[in-house]
């Protein structure tokens, strides 16, 4: 092929057109950035829960940690550490102005407003009334499991409850 041929072929070709270019991303972009604000908006709303419950695992772990360790110390110090417990998620539930006076039969009372049952005031949850301040207490081990589970109830129904504030130690 000489030159002549090779030119006259060049200009049988047509120019190359470049297509028109958007200034905007193609939808497929806009899919993955509202995909992304919404993993984004769903992780910090999971890790903020997950941050205004931990008051309510330690309350957990803390009734555990009395759990195993009751048939080892003295019934009194079991129910004062269990009393000690049920006032702080109590605190957490109603605030310090409301719980700080508490005392007594409007303690129990107060108990068993949070959890909707009558688990204090006329359940085992009347150990933690005169128990921790008895030398001695007559209470078996199977009252003290009755009275865990419902501290258990409490610290469940205290979490459901909105505006639980966090549990101070």
């Amino acid at each position: 092929m000489n030159d002549t041929e090779s030119q006259a072929l060049l200009d049988q070709l047509k120019d190359v057109r470049i297509p028109d270019v958007s200034p905007w991303p193609a939808v497929g972009w806009w899919v993955l950035l509202v995909l992304l604000l919404v993993l984004l908006f769903v992780a910090r709303f999971a890790y903020r829960r997950y941050q205004a419950r931990r008051w309510q695992r330690e309350a957990f772990a803390e009734l555990q940690r009395l759990r195993r360790h009751s048939p080892a110390q003295p019934v009194n110090r079991t129910l004062s550490d269990c009393s000690r417990l049920t006032r702080r998620v109590l605190l957490s539930v109603l605030g310090r102005e409301q719980v700080a006076s508490l005392q007594g039969r409007a303690w129990l009372n107060a108990l068993d407003d949070v959890t909707g049952q009558a688990l204090f005031g006329s359940g085992f949850g009347r150990l933690l009334e005169a128990g921790p301040y008895q030398r001695a207490p007559e209470v078996e081990q199977h009252d003290l499991e009755s009275l865990f589970d419902a501290i258990e109830e409490l610290i469940r129904a205290a979490g459901r409850r909105p505006g639980t504030q966090a549990m101070k130690a």
